[in-house]
């Protein structure tokens, strides 16, 4: 079964957790991220397994996905 992580700020914005997903296998990290209820632009990162993927990634069984926000500083 595929995981998704939400790293940051993105889990104060998610409107759904994770668990809440059901089944990610065969949806794109896009599906996912919307299905979450996440504002788009703020993912700037998308980590597979250990990789950077786009968002149009379509999510496989055991993938581990790892949504990682903007990170602003000054």
């Amino acid at each position: 079964m595929a995981t998704v992580e939400l790293m940051g700020i993105l889990r104060e914005h998610a409107k759904a957790g994770p668990e809440q997903l059901g089944p990610a296998e065969g949806k794109t990290v896009a599906d996912v991220i919307q299905a979450l209820g996440l504002p788009a632009d703020l993912v700037a990162f998308v980590m597979v397994n250990g990789r950077q993927r786009p968002k149009t990634y379509v999510i496989q069984s055991e993938d581990h996905v790892i949504l990682i926000p903007l990170i602003g500083g000054g």
